[in-house]
C-alpha cells in the first residue's frame, strides 16, 4: 500500500493520506514551491520519514483515511 503525502505551504501544513483515500485527486498532479502539491511514497515509514523532514510546522495525518 502506498501513502501520500500533501504539502500546503500557503497554510505551513502537511498530511498523510493513505493511498486510496477519498481526498487524493484523481486527475494530474501539480505541484510547485509556493502552492505544495503531492507526493507518494511507497511504504509507511518512507511517509513518516518524508512528513518529519517537511519544514511545514502543522504535520497531519488525514482524519478521513486515518493512515
Amino acid at each position: 500500500m502506498g501513502y501520500w503525502i500533501h504539502l500546503k505551504r500557503s497554510l505551513d501544513q502537511a498530511m498523510m493520506h493513505r493511498d486510496r483515500c477519498l481526498e487524493i485527486p484523481s486527475g494530474p498532479h501539480r505541484a510547485d514551491y509556493w502552492q505544495g502539491g503531492w507526493e507518494e511514497y511507497p511504504d509507511k515509514d518512507s511517509a513518516l520519514d518524508a512528513l518529519e523532514n517537511t519544514d511545514a510546522t502543522s504535520q497531519l495525518k488525514c482524519p478521513v483515511c486515518k493512515p
